[in-house]
């Protein structure tokens, strides 16, 4: 049984998550779940066009600290995450959580030092998440993930007799931490997330990067990030 340290991410063009996974099961993984999503691509041209989002898939696996590694040198290098378009992959901490005040040493902070990057997590309704990217690019990121979803939950007055469930985005943007601030700000100031509906932002931190964009300028320089 694996001892879950870390949740995997990887974010590949549509049809490739299934090769990916049965990679990462040659490495070790236990399993992993397949969202469909759509990226963005950042193009005057493309816009005109109405031809700014990509298909996508992600692709999450829970791994050990060990595992994890693995992964992002097996998986970067069999699918060339280094090369532009070919996919990225991070990967989030995991903790159990504890009520045990001795294990405080293992709770996790945006401030550890361990951390370079951040994924932020925006949930809106569907259709605003053009306007989040937009936000996001604006503040200093490169750009970011959709994935399609729906809400659940319905007013305790309301008269219809069915459940409604209001289609909603969920855009990932994984940047550096400390841009990370500038650009939470922007999304909620500009798509107004202080009022009741608005949709919802949080961050988490990020352990561990594969196939991003300054991953590729280092590498080109011989360096390290």
């Amino acid at each position: 049984m694996i001892s879950i340290e870390t949740l995997f991410f990887t974010i590949v063009n549509r049809g490739k998550a299934n090769a990916v996974l049965r990679k990462a099961k040659e490495c070790g993984a236990t399993g992993g779940t397949i969202l469909l999503g759509e990226g963005t691509v950042q193009s005057k041209l493309l816009d005109i066009m109405g031809m700014t989002e990509t298909r996508k898939e992600i692709l999450i696996i829970p791994a050990s600290g060990e595992l994890d590694a693995t992964l992002h040198e097996i998986l970067s290098d069999t699918f060339k995450f280094s090369k532009r378009n070919k996919g990225i992959a991070f990967s989030v901490p995991f903790r159990r959580w504890t009520l045990d005040a001795s294990e405080q040493e293992h709770n996790i902070s945006l401030d550890d030092d361990r951390f370079s990057h951040c994924c932020l997590f925006t949930i809106v309704d569907k259709g605003r998440s053009k306007d989040c990217i937009t936000s996001a690019r604006a503040a200093g990121a490169r750009g970011g993930t959709v994935i399609r979803g729906h809400g659940a939950g319905v007013p305790a007055d309301s008269y219809f007799p069915l459940a409604i469930e209001p289609q909603k985005d969920t855009v990932l943007v994984i940047t550096r931490k400390d841009k990370a601030a500038a650009i939470r700000e922007r999304i909620f100031s500009d798509l107004e997330l202080d009022k009741p509906g608005n949709g919802i932002i949080f961050t988490l931190p990020v352990s561990n990067t594969s196939g991003l964009v300054e991953n590729r300028i280092q590498e080109r320089k011989g360096g390290t990030p």
